[in-house]
């Protein structure tokens, strides 16, 4: 079993491990403004001030830079979940359009029959000044959505 298979298997459903130097705290999923990253801000707060009042030692910086590594750790946790396409739509909103594109062009090359795939590199190539590439990939994914 490969490392990271490993640490998939111990990753708790309900909490999120989150490591501020030697301090490991498990913070509940519920914490998090629905499936995203961010925490919500009552909740960050009672985080803090339990965090606070069992830590005295930690300053008022340090409980904030708790919190962004919260955030960052769940971040993470959502980026390792998702599938390649995923990644590669998600560079597609970020405005990484070239990259996008070449993730589609690889996922192609081992799945030439993947709609999602070539979908995105149509849309990557308009959004990249190639419009006639871009619509051909996209009448591609039409046809193949046909079958």
């Amino acid at each position: 079993m490969k490392k990271k298979e490993i640490e998939k298997e111990k990753e708790n459903p309900n909490f999120i491990e989150v490591f501020h130097g030697h301090l490991r705290v498990n913070v509940p999923l519920s914490a998090y403004e629905g499936s995203t990253f961010r925490m919500r801000p009552e909740e960050a707060e009672k985080l803090k001030k339990l965090l606070a009042s069992r830590y005295p030692w930690l300053t008022v910086n340090a409980l904030t830079v708790f919190i962004e590594e919260a955030e960052q750790a769940m971040y993470e946790r959502i980026q390792a979940n998702l599938g390649y396409m995923d990644k590669a739509r998600n560079a597609l909103r970020a405005g990484n359009n070239e990259r996008a594109r070449r993730m589609a062009e690889r996922q192609l090359k081992q799945l030439p029959d993947d709609t999602d795939a070539w979908y995105v590199l149509g849309e990557a190539q308009c959004k990249l000044g190639n419009t006639e590439e871009g619509f051909a990939a996209m009448a591609k994914a039409r046809a193949l959505s046909k079958k």
